[in-house]
């Protein structure tokens, strides 16, 4: 990627303040985003709710939980080409998704069973690990590189991060449970008080999940690709100082402007004290 061209300003920035741009973010280049999600969520929220239904909403949550780390990727790859290039085709981004999900989802059943056994020891040692864990897709997807460096890389990229992180986790796990509950109750009163419609029983009247719910749940999954890709990005804009190499180069392209703006003038200045008869 060449930082030069990025269409965002890349400084470090809060959480809250990431947050915050990837919902403008979100909301200025909704049709790329909209053409991903009609391929991707309707078949993960139909997955969540059979499951649910069939087998319990325990196990409808936690397949929603994995197959949702996956769903993940395109939106990341999207978000990633998107603040460095203005045009970027869905198919495009799908494809080369699709042919990186095989490592990703085994990448991910690996994090999800380190996360377990730290979470039979304590609370503290799975955020722990999940905060170390934060930006695996990250560095999968857009770094390209296998299992072995992607743990060096993160180590390297949490080193005085970690805040960060596990502020992220924090954030985005609250946002993330408040937009299911609010997919089932909201989506109710629209069905019955908006549109007339009989709404499916609530999510506490069958068992801890309704098909209103998991709509609630895949639906905030761009969001949250996109804030954790700019968590991501603000990361590496610390650790590596891409503030200061495009402040730098605006310095740099100002001056040369200035120089070129100057140089025109004398030009001009010299031309019209030339003698008239030359002009003539």
């Amino acid at each position: 990627m060449n930082i030069l061209e990025s269409r965002i300003v890349l400084r470090d920035r809060k959480t809250q303040d990431v947050l915050d741009l990837a919902l403008r973010f979100l909301v200025e280049h909704r049709v790329p985003f909209a053409k991903v999600a009609l391929i991707v969520l309707p078949p993960g929220i139909a997955l969540t709710y059979v499951t649910g239904r069939e087998l319990g909403w325990f196990w409808g949550w936690l397949l929603a939980i994995f197959l949702g780390l996956l769903a993940q990727a395109p939106f990341t790859q999207l978000a990633s080409r998107l603040v460095f290039e203005e045009h970027v085709r869905a198919r495009d981004v799908l494809r080369s998704t699709f042919a990186r999900l095989p490592f990703l989802a085994f990448v991910r059943v690996l994090q999800l069973c380190v996360l377990a056994v730290a979470t039979f020891f304590f609370i503290v040692p799975a955020f722990l690990v999940g905060g170390y864990t934060f930006f695996l897709g990250e560095v999968i997807l857009l770094e390209r590189v296998g299992a072995g460096l992607a743990i060096d890389r993160l180590q390297r990229l949490v080193t005085g991060s970690a805040g960060d992180a596990m502020l992220g986790i924090l954030l985005l796990g609250v946002l993330h449970v408040v937009a299911t509950i609010l997919g089932d109750v909201a989506g109710r009163a629209i069905l019955e008080d908006l549109l007339s419609w009989k709404a499916p029983p609530a999510a506490w009247d069958s068992g801890g999940g309704s098909v209103l719910a998991a709509a609630g749940f895949w639906l905030f999954l761009p969001y949250a690709a996109i804030a954790r890709f700019l968590l991501y990005l603000n990361v590496r804009t610390r650790a590596e100082g891409w503030d200061v190499q495009t402040r730098f180069s605006t310095i740099a392209q100002r001056s040369e402007t200035d120089a070129g703006s100057s140089s025109s003038k004398v030009e001009n200045h010299t031309a019209d004290r030339s003698p008239k008869w030359r002009a003539a």
